[in-house]
């Protein structure tokens, strides 16, 4: 229930940047409408798969059958571990789409693709293993107001976890097989636990750290890095 309850905060914390107003870039850009249906593409296959693994068979029927025809998917396609390869396939191909959009327009931004359209790439490289590649290309758009501050938190946190580093936000909650081949969440290593509610309240989280750990239902328990190995 953990990993669900995590996935679906991180959609949600996304997705109400929707709503947030684009004050920084004022120049008006004509609305590409064929890379918008291609994005709002991309973003539904992204979001979709991972909301049938989150659900763990739960999926209404209804739901699940909305899902299975707007993604073309049959009841075989995510059946027992085919999912999860149904994933890895969807995530790389649409890994390939979203660089090659970025090479040709940067990061595809509100004024030329609408919202949602404009999460997909961020959707799409925060579920890959080229966040260290792109991060500057996030950062731009956050600064442009594409993107929110913390969204960004989100992919600066997820960065320094991929690379062995303490995070900053507290956003990122690990699982992994404990000594017991028990599998545990824990809340990957913090740099500062002293200023880590004053960070996250300027980057607009509402809950502190305390409240966040509790509603993901996991322990507050500080590790160093070099105690996750005995876990």
């Amino acid at each position: 229930m953990k990993s669900v309850k995590i996935i679906f905060l991180i959609l949600s914390i996304i997705l109400s940047s929707c709503k947030e107003k684009n004050e920084a870039n004022s120049e008006q850009i004509q609305m590409n409408s064929e890379l918008k249906s291609k994005l709002e593409t991309i973003l539904l296959k992204d979001q979709g798969i991972r909301e049938i693994i989150a659900s763990n068979g739960n999926l209404s029927i209804e739901r699940k059958a909305e899902l299975l025809t707007q993604m073309n998917l049959s009841e075989t396609d995510i059946e027992g571990e085919a999912r999860f390869e149904l994933m890895r396939e969807i995530d790389s191909i649409n890994l390939l789409e979203i660089e090659s959009i970025i090479k040709e327009y940067g990061y595809p931004s509100k004024s030329l693709v609408g919202e949602p359209a404009n999460q997909a790439a961020f959707y799409v490289i925060q579920h890959s293993n080229k966040v260290d590649k792109y991060l500057p290309v996030i950062r731009k758009a956050t600064d442009n107001g594409n993107i929110s501050k913390t969204a960004l938190a989100l992919m600066e946190d997820r960065n320094l976890m991929h690379k062995g580093i303490e995070q900053i936000y507290g956003t990122q909650i690990k699982g992994q097989a404990n000594k017991k081949g028990e599998w545990v969440y824990f809340l990957w290593p913090i740099k500062n636990i002293d200023s880590i509610n004053i960070w996250r309240k300027e980057v607009g989280f509402e809950q502190n750290l305390e409240e966040y750990l509790k509603e993901m239902d996991v322990d507050f328990k500080l590790y160093k890095i070099n105690e996750l190995s005995d876990l």
